[in-house]
Parts: C-alpha cells; structure tokens; sequence
C-alpha cells in the first residue's frame, strides 16, 4: 500500500505596521506628556525657595549656617543639590554631623550638630578651646567669659585649629568630662590634673571633687552628676566630694 500524505499549501502574511503602530502610538504620547509633565513641575515657580529653616544651632548663628551652606536664591529646591550642601556644612570645623532636607512647597531644613567646647587649656599663644574628642575648635590670646571648665596642671606647647590634642592626661579629663550632662559640666570652673596622676574638680561654688586616677572614669562622672544634682536640689553645704575609693564620700562643712 502507498501512502500519499496531502500538505496544505503555508501562506506568508507580512506583518501589519499600521496596527502595531496604532498599539504604539498611545504609549509614546504618554511617556512624552510625563516628562512635559516633569520638566514643567521641576521647574515650577511654586517651588522656589522662600524660607530656610536651621535646626540643632546654638553657638552658630542662623545666618552663619546658611551662609556656610552656600544656598542659591529663588532656586526650586526640587533642584537643590542636597549633597553639596551638606558637604560644605560638613566641612565647618564647628559643625559635626549635617543634614539637609526639603519641606514642600518651597522650605529648606537645615539640621545640624554643633561640636560644642568642652574645656579650656593653656597654651604657649594663650588659651585653646576644645571639644570632647580633643579638636581644637579655637584658639584666644585673653579669655573674656568661661562658660566650660579651664584644665589646669597640664600645658600645650602648640596646636592650631582643627588639630586633635594627644596629650594622655588632657584625654582621660576628656574621658570624664564627655559623660556628664551640660548641666554639670556648665556647673565646673577647673579640673586639675596634678604631678601624682590624680584629677581634682572644681564647682562653681569651690567644691572639691576627688576623682583620683583614670580608672573608671565614666562611673565616676555618673557619681558626679547625681551628687551635685542631690546638692543643689537639698541646698547642702559641701566641702568636698570623694570618689577615688570604691564608695563615695562627702565631707560637709561645719
């Protein structure tokens, strides 16, 4: 038997450019109303600039971080290149962390964290001011008004703005000094450090602090915030505080 196979004849049906343009057509109209759309709106006079808010400032002036941060007038902040701006903040030696953020329709939020001085030392030009990581914020012939406490019993030769202090005796006061509140440290006039390695405080109400050695320090400072806190608030009579031994000690006066 023969077999005798019929194949239907295939028929080439070019594609039709018509339809599928038709299918196109409305997608690109589309992506071309968008960015009509996103030009118009980066561009919008409802954006521009009109106020600048500066957060976390207290030794800085409102208009000193403004100036620092460079901004352009009457720009649209959706164009503001918040990374620049954040750099040149960043780049203050006064200011540690910086943040920029927009707040529509048209404000800029300027956040910033200040290095705040922590103490001042005497050097061979007159007095340095320093922060708690030993920076050197800025440098005074004379000083006219201490609002943090001087250290005493230790000397820098030199150091210009922006160095960092290696001095070992000024890091331990550090130590101690960047675990009180501002509170306590605004409430000291002096600490010492003295030829025996000991550190001495001084309140604003000639109080002695023994701190003794560099041990434990952040405990230390904690005593040293909850006793002088507990003195104010019961308006004692102290003559001194004691805390290089294990448990503290607080000599009254007569």
């Amino acid at each position: 038997m023969i077999l005798i196979l019929k194949m239907d004849r295939l028929e080439y049906k070019p594609p039709d450019k018509q339809k599928d343009l038709k299918k196109v057509f409305p997608s690109l109209i589309l992506i071309l109303i968008i960015l009509i759309a996103g030009f118009l709106f980066m561009n919008s006079s409802s954006f521009n600039m009109k106020s600048v808010i500066v957060q976390g400032n207290k030794y800085m002036s409102e208009e000193e971080v403004i100036r620092i941060a460079g901004l352009p007038d009457n720009i649209n902040i959706l164009r503001l290149n918040t990374s620049e701006i954040k750099t040149r903040l960043s780049h203050d030696l006064r200011i540690a962390e910086a943040e920029v953020s927009r707040q529509f329709p048209g404000t800029v939020v300027l956040k910033i964290a200040e290095r705040k001085p922590i103490a001042y030392v005497a050097s061979s030009y007159g007095f340095m001011e320093i922060d708690k990581q030993g920076i050197i914020l800025a440098v005074y012939k004379n000083l006219k008004k201490v609002s943090v406490p001087m250290i005493t019993g230790v000397r820098l030769e030199s150091g210009y703005v922006g160095d960092q202090v290696q001095n070992q005796a000024i890091q331990y006061i550090l130590n101690y000094l960047s675990n009180l509140d501002e509170q306590t440290i605004n409430n000291l006039s002096e600490i010492n450090f003295s030829s025996s390695g000991s550190m001495f405080a001084y309140t604003n109400n000639s109080v002695q602090i023994r701190i003794g050695t560099n041990e434990n320090l952040a405990d230390k400072a904690n005593l040293t915030k909850d006793i002088l806190k507990e003195i104010t608030e019961k308006k004692l009579i102290v003559d001194y505080i004691d805390l290089s031994y294990s448990s503290p000690f607080i000599k009254f006066k007569n």
